[in-house]
């Protein structure tokens, strides 16, 4: 299956979603980052909860846009008169008119819901410079509802590389990949020349071998290339890697990194069925979707275990662009 090019970033929760997962390692680091505020009054050595599968009961039933917000934190502050508070917050990589008007209405509910105090935090990776939704406000006859709250503009960092370039935060790096996207969408050959200089980035902050090959997928992700430039893009990481004898990206860690490689993996997949051995593409398949989404619930081994040729196949290419397990296996 050939990859298609890049005409212009992902949009929705496809652009989003590389950004979630850096959250969710770096959650100490993203706030930070983006709003410094709020990482000096929480205490970092009790650790963090995350509520996303409560969040989705508390919001389901809301009128605005999505159904689900894309991530909720529960946090402990030092020294605060509360014990414990949550911190919301909205990744959004789309303009949405009632964006605003979400953001309290999630506030809302989580408020009633949990009795405490809540953070909301939005980070705006959209491509609208003017669109930059910060309050919601609500009158009517002498009666008001307000919500301000912190938001970050990606397109804001745009001149700002250099700082970001000695910039230790993985995030800084992820703000450089955001914005090389963007400005690369009709132009494959800089992005390539991006993409490289992002990547030779990885090796000189000191990062450990997981930290490296995280942040590797999200640049991968979102600077996706055409088929040849992506197969001389490894190629000059692999001379990059032999030089500085430092093989973390290109070892079998990186089988399928998220938007897959095509070779490796359908190839296997069809070789495999041609060859009739299903249970061995079921194991294949199996690894790939564990790198890619961790640890596999029942139901998926289930899935696995019965599959036919066919299903193993179809899921197969699924795997490489589907936002999560449940899209990979929705036939089902």
């Amino acid at each position: 299956m050939p990859r298609k090019s890049p005409a212009k970033p992902p949009k929705g929760d496809d652009f989003d979603s590389p950004w979630k997962i850096l959250l969710d390692r770096w959650t100490q680091p993203f706030l930070a980052f983006f709003f410094p505020q709020a990482v000096a009054d929480i205490d970092w050595s009790r650790g963090v909860e995350f509520l996303d599968k409560e969040l989705q009961r508390v919001t389901r039933r809301a009128a605005q846009g999505r159904r689900e917000v894309d991530k909720l934190i529960k946090v402990h502050r030092l020294g605060g008169e509360e014990a414990w508070v949550l911190v919301h917050i909205e990744i959004q990589g789309q303009k949405q008119s009632d964006f605003a008007q979400r953001m309290y209405t999630y506030h809302s509910r989580l408020s009633d819901r949990y009795q405490r105090p809540v953070a909301s935090f939005a980070v705006l990776t959209d491509s609208h410079r003017r669109w930059h939704p910060r309050r919601y406000e609500q009158r009517l006859w002498g009666c008001r509802v307000l919500l301000d709250f912190p938001s970050v503009k990606l397109l804001d960092y745009a001149g700002r590389e250099a700082t970001l370039e000695t910039d230790t935060n993985p995030f800084a790096l992820a703000v450089r990949a955001h914005l090389a996207a963007t400005a690369t969408q009709r132009d494959p050959n800089a992005r390539l020349e991006q993409k490289l200089q992002l990547t030779r980035a990885l090796y000189r902050h000191g990062w450990e071998r997981e930290d490296i090959l995280s942040l590797y997928t999200f640049i991968d992700w979102i600077l996706t290339l055409p088929e040849g430039l992506d197969v001389a893009y490894h190629q000059r990481i692999r001379e990059l890697e032999e030089a500085e004898q430092m093989p973390y990206v290109t070892t079998a860690e990186r089988i399928g990194i998220q938007k897959g490689i095509e070779q490796g993996v359908l190839q296997g997949i069809e070789q495999g069925i041609e060859q009739g051995i299903p249970r061995g593409e079921a194991r294949l398949l199996r690894r790939l979707l564990a790198r890619r989404f961790g640890s596999l619930p029942d139901w998926v081994e289930s899935h696995l275990s019965a599959a036919s040729a066919v299903e193993l196949e179809t899921w197969g290419e699924r795997l490489l662009e589907a936002p999560s397990l449940e899209a990979v296996f929705r036939a089902r």
